[in-house]
């Protein structure tokens, strides 16, 4: 799971309107929301085109392109066939704080769809893997093990952190997709061991990771 940088908000219509909320949020309506494509977009903006927690693809990095933007918002014209190649939900992070504050920028992400409705759902958190937090750090809190295609926690931690990461990997599903992430490693090691290069698209703190031990 990567760090995101979410100091940029490229839909300003919606940050105007965000900044206008104060403490009390209108109810969650999800898309019918008229700010929902622009926070979306701007999300998946700041992920690089990635699920927040798998880091597997959602969409193409040419609908993230900068150029989608005018001053104001997301241009929305795009066709309903392009829109489908858009993938995922936004996910509220802390689920406590989405009767009061539930278009809170600090507290969305875009994440896989089966990550948000099957695997962490309504399902309390613990902040230590909060992906923008400005204390998080993959490569202090978790391991890879190419192996098996898993995160663990850190050996380094103390063991009330190891706890708490060790929950988060399951909360956020960080290994649903280990079989697909290990055999797109696989792949891309064998380009290695034969002198090509790989740029990775997908997984890419688990492929960091396995560098690591290559």
């Amino acid at each position: 799971m990567q760090k995101i940088d979410k100091s940029q908000i490229l839909s300003n219509n919606y940050k105007t309107w965000h900044d206008s909320l104060g403490d009390s949020h209108p109810i969650y309506n999800s898309s019918s929301n008229k700010h929902y494509d622009d926070i979306k977009m701007s999300l998946l903006y700041c992920q690089k085109g990635l699920c927040a927690y798998t880091e597997e693809i959602l969409c193409d990095e040419k609908y993230i392109d900068t150029l989608n933007w005018n001053d104001v918002k997301y241009n929305t014209s795009l066709t309903a066939e392009e829109k489908n190649k858009i993938q995922g939900d936004l996910e509220h992070f802390d689920e406590s704080l989405k009767p009061q504050k539930a278009w809170l920028w600090d507290n969305l992400f875009v994440v896989h769809t089966h990550i948000n409705c099957r695997v962490k759902h309504t399902k309390p958190i613990k902040y230590i893997l909060k992906p923008d937090s400005p204390t998080y750090d993959p490569y202090k809190y978790l391991d890879f093990d190419y192996e098996t295609g898993v995160f663990f926690p850190n050996i380094d931690l103390l063991e009330n952190e190891k706890e708490e990461v060790s929950y988060m990997i399951e909360i956020l599903g960080l290994n649903c997709l280990f079989s697909q992430r290990k055999k797109q490693l696989q792949e891309w090691k064998e380009r290695i061991e034969v002198g090509l290069s790989v740029n990775p698209y997908r997984f890419i703190t688990a492929w960091n990771m396995t560098l690591k031990n290559l």
